[in-house]
């Protein structure tokens, strides 16, 4: 592992047994805390991700190397991590991305390769946790401080949410901007909603700041996502469009699916589509990424030394694909729909996946034309 790695572990492992478990937190913030309990923060642990303990099982069954973003509260952490003791249900453990671990990310350090988080934690003293209230409480259980500007300009998120790279040097995910910079993470996926912070709502605050990570599995997330385009050039031609309208690459994490299904219809009845029966048959309007080995086979991420398929847009950039067709004739209605998958079907096959969730198909923007 690499020397940073190492030193961001030795932070951790100064964590007391004064850990704040999410639980905790609903005294106080129980809006709040009812969002994070359902966000894929607090359920990222081996112990609530079923996709993410299987492809832990089958890349690193020994050693559990991704409990640095996955359950980084664990006060065993460097142990986990190296193999020497395995995952357990504590409740360090079990709160996956704990609100007492995102309220002390103090500063993050940005490497080649990977991003790394640090703590403001001091043993033996009341928690100082971060924010980005105007004017913040302290209560009983930690302090407050809302100068940190990691918290401000989403830099914060970039810990575990900007780069990584597996040892080969081949890129596994990335989601930082085209200008390799943060966009406004958490303007968008934490948007205010009308209500206090608290329950007592100490200062009469009107908005509070919503936990719930809106993203992928966010139908209205999923609505502004791109925006879809479509027209006719010729008799036997159209053109779809499509734009990224998000702050970041359309593929963040390669094991999603998102494409564009584009279908002719006539008199009610589809007379051409722009693939058959799987979306990867049109790579144009496919967006994923597949990795590879050295023999050109389909590998998990861990063991990859180049890509199979990669196909991408970069924030607010658009791609224009023309397709072929059989002549159109008057009234017909041309469509195209956005169409994501959290985890790509194939892949939930081949792991065994039962989670329902993690199957669900996500309807996004649609556009339509009528033939004149």
């Amino acid at each position: 592992m690499k020397i940073f790695g190492i030193f961001f572990i030795l932070f951790l492992s100064f964590l007391s047994a004064k850990y704040l478990d999410t639980k905790s937190c609903a005294e106080c913030h129980e809006m709040i805390h009812y969002e994070h309990t359902h966000s894929m923060h607090h359920n990222s642990s081996l112990f609530k991700d079923e996709f993410h303990r299987k492809i832990k099982e089958k890349t690193y069954p020994n050693s559990y190397l991704c409990a640095l973003c996955h359950t980084p509260a664990a006060k065993n952490l460097r142990a986990v991590i190296t193999g020497k003791e395995q995952p357990s249900q504590t409740k360090e453990q079990s709160d996956g991305v704990s609100c007492f671990y995102c309220h002390q990310i103090n500063k993050v350090l940005i490497t080649k390769h990977e991003n790394i988080n640090f703590y403001a934690f001091s043993p033996g003293s009341k928690p100082k946790f971060f924010g980005n209230l105007k004017n913040p409480d302290t209560s009983d259980k930690h302090k407050s401080d809302s100068t940190n500007k990691i918290y401000k300009n989403s830099q914060v998120c970039m810990g575990c949410h900007g780069k990584k790279f597996n040892k080969y040097d081949v890129e596994i995910c990335n989601g930082l901007d085209e200008k390799g910079k943060t966009s406004d993470c958490i303007s968008c996926h934490m948007p205010k909603f009308p209500g206090g912070t608290t329950k007592l709502n100490k200062r009469g605050r009107e908005e509070y700041t919503s936990h719930e990570f809106l993203g992928i599995r966010s139908d209205e997330m999923i609505q502004k996502a791109v925006e879809l385009s479509l027209k006719v050039l010729d008799k036997n031609s159209i053109q779809l469009t499509i734009k990224n309208k998000m702050g970041h690459s359309i593929i963040m994490q390669p094991m999603r699916l998102k494409f564009a299904q584009t279908e002719i219809v006539r008199f009610g009845k589809v007379v051409w589509k722009n693939f058959k029966k799987y979306p990867i048959e049109d790579k144009k309007a496919t967006f994923t990424i597949l990795f590879k080995n050295n023999d050109g086979k389909q590998v998990l991420p861990p063991s990859a030394t180049g890509y199979k398929y990669k196909n991408n847009l970069k924030a607010n950039q658009a791609k224009e694909i023309v397709y072929k067709v059989p002549e159109l004739q008057k009234g017909d209605i041309i469509k195209s729909t956005w169409i994501s998958y959290v985890l790509r079907p194939a892949l939930a096959k081949t792991l065994k996946i039962t989670d329902r969730e993690m199957l669900k198909k996500y309807i996004g923007t649609k556009t339509k034309i009528v033939v004149k």
